[in-house]
This record gives structure tokens, C-alpha cells and sequence, in this order.
């Protein structure tokens, strides 16, 4: 079985090193590549320091399009699995032992992911309302016997995107690919994991703490929420779910959540 880390960089993040570092750190480690439509000195600098090779898309930038090279990166260099890791993020040590553990009970789930927490400048948040939301949503895949249940999938999806993108480990073998859609900027990965969760296979849920996804202004969710982006995506994926009537009624409730990625 081989494991990979695929770290979309984008431009000249001040975070992308510390994001690697927690790659290189981890008590059981994986291959990383490093994967970009931007290639600029800052990018170059930090892949020589680790001696990882840039990997650039000839499609130009897009969230999609990133994502989906990077998959298709690691996917030509063998991996079965793959971690889609957004440049700000930070893996606690343990998450990659975790991954493998996992796979002694089930060695080909569809997906595998974690709990996370969230990176607000020094401070670590484990609990706030959004995350105590989130883990509510998720409480059908704590049972082991439901992760295989395409309606527990679905339904754990049905009142929002409860499961932390970049918290989550693909199965190569088993997906698809391209799997993003093209086209959306905030709920790709919503739309891709409602895709997954009708397919035969398990969502495998690691209810610890792995992995702590940053929020600060200049991020890509920060942007799209203050685009307005967000809102019409959102009330598109809720009528995979719901009647039009209630999803807009969904969509108005759910923006409330906006308000936690503000600083």
C-alpha cells in the first residue's frame, strides 16, 4: 500500500513551509509532492529546502483544477492513497499512523478522514460551536456498521459540509477521476463527497483530533464568503438533498455559520 501527500501550494503562502513540516514530522511518514498552478520563487525555495519536486499544472489556476491534478499526480507515481493537503493547514504527527491502523479493519474504504480542529493565528481551537456543529452532523459515521450505508453517507451530508476537506485521505483504487467539479469555487468538495456517499464503500471516521485546518484573512474561504459565493453553492448542493423550497430555507440558516470564519 502506498500512502502519498499531495500539497496544493498556491502563490507565496507564508504557511506552505510550516504545512510540510508537520508532513516530515509525522511518527509514520508518507511521500510528499508538491503541486501548483502558480510556480514562483517562494514555492521553488521551499520545495528545495525539502528537496520535493514542483509539480505545475498546465491548466492554469482554479481550486478544481488544482485538486484534480494533484490527484492525478499522485496517482502516476503509484499511490493508492492520497491526502490532499491545503497549504495552511497543519497534520498533527499522529494522523498518518492513524490512517494505517485504520486500514487493518478495512483496507479499501472509499475515503478515511479525521476530526479537526481549526488554527486561529497562535491560538488552537479543538471547541467551538461550529465544530460541536460539525461533529453532530457527523454522528451516523461513528458507527462503524452505518460507514458502509449509502443512506447514513448521504444523509450525514444533508444538512451541510460536515466533513473537513483537507482532513481526508482518498482511495485511488476506488474513485473515479477527475473527481471535482469544474466551475465551483466553495462546495466542490461537498459536491464531491455527496457523490462518494452513493457509491458502495465506507467512509472511515477517525473521531480524534488529527489535524488543524487555518483560518485567517486571506484565505480562499474568507474570499468566498465575502464574494457571496458560498450562499448559491450552497443552496444548489442542498437541493441534492431537500425539496427548493426547504433547501432555501436550509441556505438561510446555514450562512449563519459564515460568521465563524471571520477573525
Amino acid at each position: 500500500m502506498k500512502h502519498l501527500y499531495a500539497v496544493c501550494a498556491y502563490k507565496e503562502s507564508p504557511f506552505l513551509r510550516d504545512c510540510i513540516v508537520s508532513l516530515k514530522t509525522q511518527t509514520v511518514p508518507s511521500d510528499i509532492i508538491l503541486c501548483t498552478s502558480t510556480p514562483c520563487e517562494h514555492i521553488q525555495g521551499v520545495a528545495d529546502e525539502f528537496g520535493l519536486q514542483v509539480r505545475v499544472n498546465p491548466d492554469g489556476p482554479g481550486i478544481a483544477q488544482d485538486w484534480n491534478f494533484a490527484m492525478a499526480e499522485a496517482k502516476k507515481e503509484g499511490a493508492d492513497f492520497v491526502t490532499l493537503c491545503h497549504q495552511d493547514d497543519l497534520y498533527l504527527p499522529g494522523y498518518g499512523e492513524a490512517f494505517r491502523e485504520a486500514l487493518k479493519e478495512d483496507a479499501s474504504p472509499l475515503i478515511w478522514f479525521c476530526d479537526y480542529g481549526e488554527k486561529r493565528g497562535e491560538d488552537t481551537v479543538t471547541e467551538s460551536t461550529l465544530l460541536k456543529i460539525k461533529r453532530m452532523l457527523r454522528w451516523r459515521l461513528k458507527v462503524k456498521a452505518w460507514q458502509t450505508s449509502r443512506f447514513a453517507k448521504h444523509r450525514s451530508l444533508a444538512l451541510g459540509q460536515c466533513i473537513g476537506c483537507p482532513s481526508v485521505t482518498y482511495n485511488l483504487g476506488r474513485i473515479d477521476l477527475p473527481l471535482f467539479r469544474v466551475g465551483y469555487k466553495s462546495d466542490l468538495d461537498w459536491e464531491a463527497f455527496e457523490k462518494l456517499s452513493l457509491m458502495e464503500g465506507r467512509f472511515c471516521y477517525e473521531r480524534e483530533t488529527l489535524m488543524l485546518h487555518r483560518i485567517h484573512e486571506e484565505s480562499t474561504t474568507s474570499h468566498l464568503l465575502n464574494d457571496g459565493i458560498r450562499k448559491q453553492e450552497d443552496y444548489e448542493m442542498f437541493c441534492h438533498f431537500w425539496p427548493k423550497p426547504l433547501a432555501k430555507i436550509i441556505t438561510r440558516a446555514y450562512a449563519l455559520s459564515e460568521k465563524s470564519n471571520n477573525l
